[in-house]
């Protein structure tokens, strides 16, 4: 009992007290020793059965049941928090995955609307005015970047005109790529690249994907591509070029120390890589200021 008063009354007064911040280590010593002081000498007249002793010990009984109260209710409160925090997390991922389910779902769409499109006539322009398909040639579209025209190239062949199936995605992206539809182009191509994750040519589809990007000025989105086609196919037959265009993709993000370190592995990753690689390497390190 002695300790639970000599809490509940050292707390009371410094509760009115100045802030600790503003007093000296002495003054709170001082104050101290009168608190404990004056606590000894209300116990001692407790004792000789001071009623006004007794009234404030039965006060300070009832201030502790009300803090024990409070203590409780505090960590009530606390609990159905972190309870509704847990809630409202659960609810976050939930809406993150739906969301990238309707992504995937739109892309799938667009996949099949492509596929589709290669049957017969193109289809007409969407609700939201854009169309499938696009300009006949990279000239065609304004603003392009002076690299993308210089080193944009594309294989020869074409899509076949009656593919309908996942495996036929990659000649479509491919396709759309000749033809300028870039947005086209990059859906059929993710699609190729999810459908087929064992594909021989995924480095080259990645590449592609990544040229589809890059002509948009999406050089990020571009970068991660390369280095996707990089990695699947590190010593395919596109992956020179992936280095180089990484490197340019780095080069637009503005990180031309990234990029130069790439060039400058170029040699060393690919010692075999044709004079027109090296070219293209030796122009992208020019333009970078390597």
């Amino acid at each position: 009992m002695k300790y639970l008063l000599s809490t509940a009354l050292l707390a009371a007064m410094l509760a009115s007290a100045a802030p600790a911040s503003a007093q000296s280590k002495a003054e709170l010593a001082a104050q101290n020793a009168a608190l404990a002081e004056r606590v000894e000498r209300l116990e001692a007249r407790l004792l000789t059965g001071d009623p006004a002793a007794e009234r404030l010990m039965g006060r300070i009984d009832t201030l502790e049941r009300t803090m024990r109260t409070l203590r409780g209710e505090i960590e009530q409160v606390t609990y159905d928090r972190d309870a509704k925090d847990a809630r409202i997390d659960a609810l976050e991922s939930d809406i993150r995955e739906l969301q990238t389910l309707a992504t995937r779902m739109k892309i799938h769409l667009d996949a099949v609307d492509l596929v589709a499109a290669e049957q017969g006539t193109r289809p007409g322009p969407r609700v939201d005015g854009s169309y499938v398909g696009g300009p006949g040639t990279i000239s065609a579209i304004p603003d392009v970047p002076t690299a993308t025209v210089q080193d944009f190239t594309l294989p020869p062949g074409q899509a076949s005109a009656q593919a309908n199936d996942a495996t036929k995605l990659g000649e479509i992206g491919v396709q759309r790529l000749r033809e300028g539809d870039y947005a086209g182009a990059e859906t059929a191509l993710r699609q190729y690249a999810e459908f087929n994750p064992g594909a021989s040519d995924l480095g080259e589809t990645w590449y592609w994907l990544g040229e589809s990007l890059y002509v948009r000025g999406q050089h990020n989105a571009a970068a991660d591509a390369y280095i996707t086609s990089l990695k699947v196919a590190d010593a395919g037959p596109k992956a020179p070029d992936a280095m180089i265009k990484l490197a340019a993709a780095l080069r637009e993000t503005g990180q031309a120390a990234e990029a130069c370190a790439a060039l400058a592995a170029f040699g060393g990753q690919f010692p075999n890589a044709s004079q027109a690689a090296r070219d293209k390497a030796a122009r992208e390190a020019a333009r970078t200021g390597c």
